[in-house]
């Protein structure tokens, strides 16, 4: 078992580096590629499918992603895994198009919101190979893009949300927050903002 001295803390919301622009990524370097194999063990250990590095207090264009793959039977399974590296993605295009779909963040653990994004994006990156590829992408996958992205820019998803409905999360976030603080995250990677709050007494 991964011990967390091998994970990141994750940042909790409101946090600077948070609501920061990230800086480009020299590239895939052997040190970019060991913070991203340390942002897969982090977000594998909260039970996520994305992070984003100013998550983990890296202000660099970077995340990683697995959503797992879509069984023969249609049906998503997160058990097969299937990691991704992105370094300095930008989306080159997006679709007209836009869904609704239920939307929640490592960094404001146990909220939820119903964000509205286009359907479909282009985005282009540099893989873990160092190659530059571009990709069309729809369903949950352009949903985590377009939502790992944002990190990037320093936006979290609640401000994706109308004025009232980012009011109501906001308030129910700072109840959430409080307990988290006292009590530590639900997930066993450390939580941090100014210092380390331990993880959850069991």
């Amino acid at each position: 078992m991964t011990s967390t001295t091998d994970l990141y803390p994750i940042l909790l919301q409101p946090h600077k580096t948070l609501s920061a622009a990230a800086e480009d990524a020299p590239g895939a370097t052997p040190a970019t590629l060991a913070i991203l194999e340390k942002m897969l063990a982090t977000v594998y250990r909260a039970d996520g499918v994305g992070l984003a590095a100013p998550q983990v207090n890296v202000s660099q264009r970077l995340f990683v992603m697995d959503i797992g793959q879509v069984r023969e039977d249609g049906k998503r399974d997160y058990s097969l895994k299937s990691p991704k590296f992105y370094i300095n993605p930008k989306i080159i295009w997006s679709s007209d198009v836009t869904v609704s779909h239920q939307e929640g963040c490592l960094s404001l653990p146990g909220l939820w919101g119903d964000v509205v994004r286009p359907a479909q994006v282009t985005v282009a990156y540099i893989d873990r190979d160092g190659q530059l590829v571009e990709e069309t992408v729809d369903g949950l996958e352009s949903v985590c893009v377009q939502h790992e992205i944002d990190h990037l820019d320093g936006i979290l998803f609640t401000q994706r949300l109308s004025k009232l409905r980012r009011d109501i999360a906001l308030g129910k976030w700072a109840k959430l927050r409080k307990d988290i603080v006292k009590n530590g995250a639900e997930f066993d990677v450390l939580a941090q903002e100014a210092g380390i709050i331990p993880a959850r007494k069991k």
